[in-house]
């Protein structure tokens, strides 16, 4: 097996920045998740444990557009007699594409025109391939980031692929190991993370396959028994329920094993954990298919498909521009659901190895009506080309070329991981290599930090240096250096700044309100008064936040970046102060509309209150939209306004709800604006 770089082309839209701003973990840690009465006991543990909102130290890649163009994008290449695997290292080691040389067919889902949406915990995220999402509920931190990359070495001689990198939020150090060992129809990975603090961390792990779907695609597991995600309860409340697949009861007429027979986005969780070898397989109407199996460790197994309504339909259209192919996603998990919490426990690890391959069985066994005969086929047909013991010696032999360090680096990520590294003066597992030569733009105000205890010098109202990591480490430093007497005043209150964001990401909201307050009354700007308007609300004190987003336009800091005036015109609007909403939108640069995909919208909802159809027109409909949230469907509410508006005009009567009920039935929205979750 021989693992070769080169440059792949791939037409995209691919993040081009990020929000300066912090975005604060939710107050609720955890989500309110119910079960129906059917859900077995050992299945109601840890849910939601940890699931509410939370990126921090990280920032939000929200800034992009759907300007697609040919890029070349760094890729490693493993190869062998009978698979050919495309990493692209720059985009979270995503593996985009696995071949089948024998059989000349793509077993992934291979999107070759990639449009980011709004689907990632940090906003950025596009489809296709094979993600690996490690440290908090969501697509991961680094799915749209570079990662370290190296080309290894084993005992024999033949090379494999590592990626690996330092986890900041739940801080975690992580390796993932890619073999293809000579004359192997599977690709293995084997994943490693590693928990170097005193005290257990919740954790989260879920590896997300994209593979092709037709209305013939079937879905097996080594399970029957599955979790399902109920999307008719209420409003912001998730609940599941037990099934035996292929039926579930809220789709009584429907054979679930086929995802393209649901009406609309759905999901659910094959219960694996106590197979020896979880696996889970898509097969094709001719027999053809993915198949994936792991060790033990990793025991569960999920199916999420867009369904076939026409928002899952435009979904799948709006990801993959230029093809007409679409896709489900096979899933495997540490937990029994993405909504079911994990700890690891201080000072340990966790590691198990997974092999993707193809599988090809008698298609008309296959797709037997009898579910359970058409199962024993499949798993059959598996355990001639897989066995227990075959992915055990993988995993062993795995496990000890993991000891191996870095040796040919091809990517570098982010600096992070060498300055913990230095400055907790930490050992690390023989795995992992951070140098000195990655420290990048953002990490070196945190290096002269360490050096200094003090930040280089920023002018009033410039943007903020990029977040601390919100661990009890990094406050004790910030604290040091204020408490120390050689610190100047000036400095004390640039440090005092950042130390208010772990104190708020900590829940330590008074302590942070009396730093921010501090810095406010030495060095006002822009930033510090929106971290005070984002406390405001967390106390449910939204005349507060309305003040100090109000100050915070007047204030050095506030034209330097859109992201505060998107946020004060979203709470404007949300109370429906018009006046105050115009004034400001007219204050804001006028190239601010064109650059800022949310203050559009904003300016649209706006124009919806002014009664002006055109104006919503040509900011909404006449352009193409890139920022659309999964779940959200504002375009919905704007479309109806809009021929309402237009409605009243023509036959001269009053605006009225009952025009906007007539209006929906005129005119249903279309098909290029309908990114509904559910029918």
């Amino acid at each position: 097996m021989s693992v070769h770089i080169e440059k792949v082309t791939i037409k995209a839209a691919l993040p081009k920045g990020e929000n300066p701003l912090p975005f604060f973990r939710n107050s609720t840690h955890d989500l309110l998740v119910t079960v129906k009465d059917n859900v077995p006991l050992e299945y109601q543990k840890l849910l939601g444990l940890e699931c509410g909102f939370r990126i921090l130290p990280y920032s939000m890649q929200d800034r992009y557009d759907t300007a697609r163009t040919q890029q070349e994008v760094d890729a490693a290449i493993l190869e062998n007699e009978y698979l050919k695997a495309t990493f692209l290292t720059s985009l979270g080691g995503r593996l985009i594409s696995l071949y089948d040389k024998k059989k000349k067919k793509e077993l992934l889902y291979n999107n070759k025109s990639i449009q980011v949406a709004n689907l990632a915990i940090r906003d950025a995220w596009f489809a296709g391939g094979i993600e690996w999402n490690i440290g908090q509920y969501g697509h991961g931190f680094s799915t749209s980031s570079s990662v370290f990359a190296s080309i290894q070495s084993d005992e024999e001689g033949e090379e494999f692929l590592r990626i690996y990198d330092y986890e900041r939020c739940k801080e975690l150090w992580w390796h993932i190991d890619f073999h293809l060992p000579h004359n192997s129809p599977f690709l293995y990975s084997y994943v490693e993370i590693h928990n170097l603090n005193k005290e257990k961390t919740s954790l989260y792990y879920w590896t997300n396959t994209a593979v092709k779907v037709n209305d013939k695609t079937r879905i097996f597991a080594s399970s029957d028994e599955a979790l399902y995600l109920d999307p008719y309860t209420t409003l912001g409340r998730k609940e599941y329920g037990y099934m035996k697949s292929p039926r579930m009861d809220i789709h009584p007429n429907i054979d679930t094993s086929y995802p393209n027979q649901f009406p609309n986005s759905n999901e659910y969780f094959f219960i694996c954990d106590k197979d020896e070898m979880p696996w889970e397989v898509s097969i094709g109407e001719d027999g053809n298919g993915f198949c994936e199996c792991s060790t033990s460790t990793l025991g569960y197994r999920k199916m999420f498909c867009w369904g076939n309504h026409a928002g899952g339909k435009r979904w799948q259209r709006y990801l993959s521009p230029e093809t007409e192919d679409e896709y489900i996603e096979l899933q495997a998990g540490l937990s029994p659901s993405q909504l079911h919490g994990l700890f690891l426990d201080g000072n340990s690890s966790i590691s198990w190895t997974q092999a993707f391959g193809s599988i090809s069985v008698d298609p008309k066994k296959a797709h037997n009506e009898n579910f359970c005969e058409a199962k024993e086929e499949i798993s059959h047909r598996l355990s001639h080309i897989i066995t227990i013991s075959s992915i055990m010696r993988m995993n062993e032999k795995c496990k000890n070329m993991s000891k191996i360090p870095p040796k040919r680096m091809i990517q570098k990520a982010s600096g992070w991981g060498y300055i913990q590294q230095l400055v907790e003066g930490i050992t690390l597992p023989p795995a992992f290599l951070f140098k000195e030569d990655s420290i990048g733009e953002q990490e070196k105000p945190y290096i002269e930090f360490i050096h200094t205890k003090k930040f280089p010098f920023k002018s009033t109202g410039a943007i903020p240096f990029v977040h601390p990591a919100c661990s009890d480490f990094w406050k004790n430093l910030f604290i040091q250096a204020i408490e120390n007497t050689k610190t100047s005043e000036q400095d004390k209150i640039r440090i005092t700044y950042y130390l208010g964001i772990i104190y708020m990401e900590q829940d330590s909201i008074t302590l942070a309100q009396t730093l921010w307050i501090e810095v406010m009354n030495s060095m006002p700007d822009a930033w510090t008064a929106r971290n005070l308007a984002i406390l405001s609300l967390r106390w449910n004190y939204r005349e507060g936040a309305l003040y100090y987003y109000k100050l915070a336009s007047t204030l050095p800091g506030f034209f330097e970046d859109a992201a505060i005036a998107e946020e004060y015109l979203t709470l404007l609007l949300s109370d429906k102060k018009i006046k105050e909403t115009q004034s400001l939108f007219d204050c804001l640069p006028s190239n601010w509309l064109s650059i800022s995909e949310k203050l559009r919208m904003l300016r649209a909802q706006l124009a919806a209150l002014e009664k002006n159809s055109t104006l919503i027109k040509e900011l909404i409909f006449d352009t193409e939209l890139a920022h659309i949230k999964e779940g959200e469907t504002p375009l919905n509410e704007l479309w109806v306004t809009y021929n309402a508006i237009n409605y009243a005009n023509t036959h001269g009567i009053p605006l009225t709800k009952e025009i906007e009920e007539k209006v929906k039935e005129l005119y249903p929205i279309p098909v290029y604006l309908d990114f509904n979750m559910f029918t």
